[in-house]
């Protein structure tokens, strides 16, 4: 909705902005797409791992480790893989 804001406080051990501007160069999205994942991916990661012994998050932390793995490998200008490549 427009007009309405969400503020909170999330400790975090990572440069969220930095992180952000890292990965502008290497994912083919617009900036808000790029920073809306970068920060929610940030704050998600934290949470998994500050509950990293909930059953809840302990089932997540392989795919969810491999996926930023895989963030971290991208070099500059990769396309994405479309989906018809993937079929």
């Amino acid at each position: 909705m427009e007009g309405r804001s969400l503020s909170f406080e999330a400790a975090n051990h990572d440069d969220i902005l930095g992180i952000v501007e890292r990965m502008r160069p290497r994912l083919p999205f617009d900036g808000d797409t790029i920073a809306s994942l970068g920060v929610g991916l940030k704050l998600f990661s934290e949470v998994t791992l500050m509950q990293r012994n909930d059953p809840m998050f302990a089932a997540i932390q392989p795919a969810l480790s491999e996926f930023v793995h895989g963030l971290k490998q991208r070099t500059a200008a990769e396309p994405p893989v479309s989906l018809g490549r993937l079929l």
